[in-house]
Parts: C-alpha cells; structure tokens; sequence
C-alpha cells in the first residue's frame, strides 16, 4: 500500500507533467518579463465580468413598464345615482376606486440601427375600472361588457431608411386627437377633461406613418377604422393626422384632425342601426400650443372643434356641432411640489355628446342614464364649463400624489344633488400612483 507521502509525490509529477505538455503546445511567444503574474482574485475577477454578459432580454431590446392607479372621489353634492355626471373616468361617487394596472411590453423600433434593430412593437394590457371604460368604447357591442380587462395598445412598428427614418405603424394604438390621454400619469390632472371623455377618441386601429423632416417639423397620418373601433363598423375608413411644429424649444404648436364616417350601420351580426347613418362624415380639427412661459411655469391651449352629418339630437338639419377650448397652467415649486389649473369651456349644441342624465359606467352600459342608474335619459344641447385644481407631490420619482378639487357647471340642469336635478357639481379626489 502507497503512503501518503507517495501519493502526493505522484500527484505533484502528474501535475508538472501536464503542466509540460501545455508549455510544448503553447508555441506562441513568451511573456515580457514585466508582465506582472495574474493572481487568482484578478482570475475570479474576470471569470465574473464574462458570466455579467448583457442578457438576451437586453440584447434584443426589450422593456417592461407600467403603473397602478388607485382613488377616491367625494361628490358634495351627494348624488343618489353614486356618480359623478358627465364625467368619464372617475365616475364613481363618494368610493375608493382601483382605476388602472397597467402592464406595457416593448420593444421600441431603431432607425439607425441594423435592419432587425428597425422592427418594433408595443403590446398594453389595462386591469381596472378605466378598462371598462376604454373596452366598452372599443368593443364591437358598445356599452354590452363589464369586463375590467382591455388592450389599451397592440400594433407593430417598422422604421423604414427613407430620408430621415419613415416610421410604419399597423395595429391599435392611441389616438392623434387632444392634448389628454387614457393614461392618468401622462396628464396634468386627475380627472379629464369635458373634451377628451365625451368629444374626441381614446384610440384608433389602423395604419399609421409618421416623419420627422428636422427638428421643427414632424408629421404623421393614418388611415382607421374610426373613432374607438378595433372592428369596423361601418364599410369606409377614416383619416386623421398630426402635424407638430416647434420652432423654439419653449414654444410648439400642433394641428390635429380627423375625417370620415363613424355612424354604425350594423351591430355584430344583426340589421342595420335605426337611425344611423353610415354615410354621415365626421370632421374634427384642433390645435395645441405650449408655451414654456418660464422655468418653472408651462402654458398650454387647445381649442378646438367638431362636427358630423345627420347626427344632431335636436335639430331638424340633423347636423351636430361641438366645441371647446381648454388652458392648462402647470407651476412647478420644485421637482417634487407643483400647482396645475385646468379651465374648460365645451359646447354641445347638437347634443350628440351629453345628455340630461349622467354620462358614465352605470348598469351595465357606459352611455346616458337618467337620476337612477337604469333610469333612461335624453340627450340635450348644453354648453358645459369646469374649473380644476390639482396639487401634486412626488416623494420620489415612481410616486405620483394628487389632490384636486374640480367645480363643473352646465346651463342645463344634468347634474343631481342627492335626487335632484342641478346646474353644478363639486368633487374632490385623492390619487396614488405608482410606476414601475
């Protein structure tokens, strides 16, 4: 039997023995005798910064994002429908509401990349009560679905190399039209305005290009199934379009617009629609201009305008009108406090936007309902004004806090204190957001 002192001697000469072969087949040139002898945390070392690789997630450019939103909204005037009329997201009276999860995958297209680096996509998944709200605009059965699930956002993208990049997109996306968007954290104020909820769209399907000629100037135009319609609902498309200029950095004006037949001439598999007319054209046209007044104060207006064939609830010509103007004014104390006004003024005057009820997610449908919530309610032409204060406060960066108190007021009697009907309302909302 071999000792351990063999053994190790054995060892030691299989060792030096290997450690020969690997010098007889290294036949590369000998290292500078400066070269200092690499210890073995220095090995670890390097050993770690190869396995700390970007991984394939990066690699292909892939992101992942998205926000809660979580608030509670008392209406002092008590309504005993338990909503706030007219209004369109925070249409829950007097209640803590989870508004929104939202989930978004990307991967964002690159101009100047190779070519798979031009190819992109987005995909943007709600959960919440603002789902009922967007889907039961976007469902083929408008205001038949509860369901509190909607794809906000899913379409592809392709940068094509002409001239400066032509960016292609084809699928649902968010609409050209208004200053305010779906998303809460994107605006200035927790509730939206008459505008955005009850006159312009949410989202478009359809095919989108978009081109930046400089600096200045950048312009995009689509052709849509229309107004909210992930299915068509008629037999023509609509336009829209986009162009945005900004010839200072503290200044910009866009124009946006849009055109066709909205009117349904059928619902899911059965008849036509009585009294809708599918040939009728839509026409809305806007303008938004900012004016970054100082460092800290930001000015932005949007006036703006629609109209649309055989559509009018209350006048014999059978043609609706609607218009508005909003200003915002945003003061930013530091990059944690600021103070945000909104003023709206928003006339229906064929009143096909509003009605003499309320206007929000009420027994089963998203559409008027009268002082009960299965009560029905006609429409009426009114012109509509509102005044909201927002103070927001962010801790840290992905903490958004908001306290706003909005006075909306109609020279019509549509809103309800307790059961009965008035010309005004007051909210005051506390809101939570959290991105991620």
């Amino acid at each position: 039997m071999m000792s351990a002192r063999n053994l190790v001697g054995i060892g030691i000469g299989m060792l030096l023995s290997l450690g020969g072969g690997n010098a007889v087949l290294a036949q590369g040139p000998a290292a500078p005798a400066s070269a200092p002898t690499q210890t073995l945390q220095e090995r670890l070392d390097s050993l770690e910064k190869k396995m700390d690789a970007p991984s394939i997630w990066k690699t292909l450019g892939f992101k992942a994002s998205g926000f809660l939103d979580v608030a509670y909204t008392h209406n002092f005037n008590n309504p005993n429908s338990n909503l706030n009329q007219l209004h369109i997201f925070d249409t829950d009276a007097n209640s803590f509401s989870p508004h929104m999860a939202q989930l978004m995958f990307e991967r964002p297209a690159e101009g100047g990349g190779s070519g798979a680096d031009r190819f992109g996509f987005r995909t943007r998944l709600n959960f919440g009560n603002d789902a009922r709200v967007t889907r039961a605009r976007t469902n083929f059965a408008p205001g038949t679905s509860n369901n509190e699930l909607d794809l906000q956002e899913v379409y592809g993208e392709y940068i094509a190399p002409i001239g400066n990049g032509l960016k292609i997109q084809a699928g649902k996306m968010n609409t050209l039209i208004g200053y305010e968007v779906i998303n809460s954290p994107d605006n200035l104020n927790f509730s939206r305005s008459f505008m955005f909820g009850l006159g312009q769209a949410f989202t478009t399907t359809g095919v989108r290009l978009s081109y930046t000629f400089n600096p200045v100037v950048s312009a995009s135009i689509g052709v849509i199934n229309g107004w909210d319609n992930v299915d068509d609902n008629n037999q023509s498309k609509s336009l829209e379009w986009l162009l945005a200029l900004t010839p200072h950095e503290k200044f910009g004006v866009s124009f946006y617009g849009s055109y066709g037949a909205e009117q349904t001439n059928r619902q899911g598999a059965g008849p036509a629609i009585t009294g809708s007319d599918s040939t009728a054209k839509r026409t809305v046209a806007g303008t938004i201009i900012t004016l970054k007044a100082t460092d800290q104060d930001t000015i932005v207006l949007e006036p703006y305008y629609g109209n649309e064939g055989n559509a009018s609830t209350v006048s014999q010509s059978r043609n609706a009108r609607w218009n508005g103007l909003a200003g915002y004014l945003t003061h930013d104390f530091t990059d944690q406090w600021s103070a945000r006004f909104r003023g709206e003024i928003f006339e229906d005057a064929g009143g096909a936007r509003t009605c003499s009820g309320n206007f929000g997610f009420a027994g089963g449908t998203n559409t008027c309902v009268g002082a009960t919530s299965t009560a029905a309610a006609t429409p009426v032409a009114q012109t509509l004004w509102e005044n909201t204060f927002t103070l927001q406060y962010k801790p840290f960066p992905s903490l958004i806090t908001r306290t706003e108190f909005r006075y909306d007021k109609s020279d019509k009697n549509v809103f309800l204190y307790g059961s009965r009907p008035v010309n005004n309302q007051e909210t005051l909302s506390f809101q939570v957001i959290y991105l991620f």
